[in-house]
């Protein structure tokens, strides 16, 4: 391993050397040390060494010392303004979360969950590496793979088996684009997929949404859709449905998939595109051609959203702009300038922006013949963006004039009259935006109150 040069900051190696200078072993270990022989930087430093929890106290007691977590076995030791975690090797822990030490470095390694965050190091005596981890990290992409101990007569459970959550983080890493999956790891992802629906709502929607947010997110989705099927039992209604359109090239749950990786990496979006079709099975019905139509599957869709989301967990705010996607997905938005200012009077932009690139992934999920339509949708969010920039009006309160600058300018008497001819304004501002000054709009205003008056 003498290819591999990493260097540490000058605070991490006082706190080695400190626990060196009483005779300790210690060693940065996990995250810290993938991400430097990976050469991405880090932030956050752990220490874990063979001294007890109490000599580490003493040892770091010239220091600022943090006990909040001394129950896990854990200190954070702040040195020149960065704070390090520092332990002893445990190899485990209680049921109720007390930490079972250990005298052994390979123990503590080994109850990691992966072999790339199973290396310890320091300058001196270089990495300790017991599971292959530097290995995973060398070639052209990193390895996930999973840590193998076997004693003289049993194998110890699988890291999948025992922390069924990190299903989800193998397949985090590998929807980055910067990790693959070993074989063995992948296998060991089918044996161990039904294991997910013992972990906690909380620890899989953080690690789903990891999934969901990266660049390789529709590989992984298509290529481990038992998994996510195992973990969203709704999926199965999708896999091998035939939408029985011409646009559509492959199943229903494909082209799901398909459409989360089309979507900007926007999680309120990618959680859309993901529940987006559930709707379309119970919908169902044919033509006497045999052409499929889903009529009313966004309600029906929105409904299987709410219930996935509240069973993980998500706030009512996350569900409720996820259900506003799916829910109005089938809104025909049209392409020119005034169609946009009116639907923009309806919801703000930010909105009206998350359906047009939700309608720009589904469409792009689709077949090739449809690329023009969603380049089409990507042309209407630049003039939405386009629109806001310029300031262009598009509600009352942007117009130049108000209903006090009718009323005593003398051109209407009255609210009703003012509110209809502001209406009008505002009709004549989103065709022409440059109309939209005081002078001109009171000068219109006279004549649409004139219209008024003969209608």
């Amino acid at each position: 391993m003498s290819e591999v040069n990493i260097e540490i900051p000058s605070q991490v190696n006082e706190l080695l050397n400190r626990l060196g200078a009483y005779s300790y072993r210690a060693y940065i270990v996990g995250k810290c040390v993938r991400e430097l022989i990976g050469g991405t930087g880090t932030v956050d430093y752990d220490i874990i060494t063979d001294a007890e929890i109490g000599r580490i106290r003493a040892i770091f007691d010239i220091y600022s010392v943090n006990i909040d977590n001394l129950t896990k076995g854990e200190v954070v030791v702040t040195v020149q303004g960065m704070p390090v975690l520092i332990a002893p090797y445990r190899k485990g822990f209680t049921e109720n979360g007390s930490p079972i030490y250990t005298e052994s470095i390979t123990e503590d390694l080994q109850r990691r969950d992966f072999s790339f965050n199973a290396i310890a190091y320091n300058p001196r005596e270089g990495f300790v590496d017991p599971f292959g981890g530097v290995r995973c990290l060398m070639g052209e992409q990193a390895v996930v793979d999973v840590i193998k101990v076997q004693d003289d007569e049993n194998e110890e459970p699988s890291t999948f088996e025992r922390n069924p959550v990190s299903i989800l983080q193998a397949l985090g890493y590998y929807s980055s684009g910067d990790y693959t999956i070993s074989p063995a790891a992948s296998e060991l992802i089918f044996l161990y997929k039904d294991y997910l629906n013992d972990a906690a709502p909380a620890d899989l929607r953080t690690e789903l949404s990891w999934v969901l947010h990266g660049r390789n997110t529709s590989v992984v989705l298509e290529e481990y859709a038992e998994v996510f099927t195992a973990l969203v039992p709704e999926f199965a209604m999708l896999s091998g449905f035939d939408l029985k359109r011409p646009e559509y090239s492959t199943d229903a749950l494909t082209h799901t998939f398909r459409s989360v990786g089309y979507a900007s990496p926007v999680l309120t979006l990618r959680y859309a595109m993901l529940f987006h079709s559930l709707g379309k099975p119970d919908c169902f019905s044919e033509d006497e051609n045999g052409k499929g139509y889903f009529h009313g599957h966004a309600e029906r869709s929105f409904l299987y959203a709410q219930k996935i989301m509240r069973r993980m967990g998500f706030s009512e705010d996350e569900t409720r702009e996820v259900g506003f996607l799916i829910k109005n997905q089938s809104i025909d938005i049209t392409g020119d300038r005034r169609s946009l200012k009116l639907r923009l009077r309806e919801m703000p932009p930010e909105r009206l922006k998350m359906l047009l690139q939700f309608k720009h992934a589904d469409l792009k999920a689709r077949s090739p013949d449809f690329e023009g339509a969603a380049m089409a949708c990507k042309k209407q969010v630049d003039a939405v963006n386009e629109i806001i920039a310029m300031k262009e009006c598009y509600t009352l309160h942007q117009l130049a004039v108000n209903r006090y600058d009718l009323i005593q300018s003398g051109i209407v008497r009255n609210d009703e009259h003012a509110n209809a001819v502001l209406e009008r304004l505002l009709d004549i501002v989103v065709e022409a935006p440059a109309f939209n000054t005081r002078s001109r709009l009171l000068g219109a205003a006279e004549k649409v109150m004139r219209d008024i008056i003969i209608k």
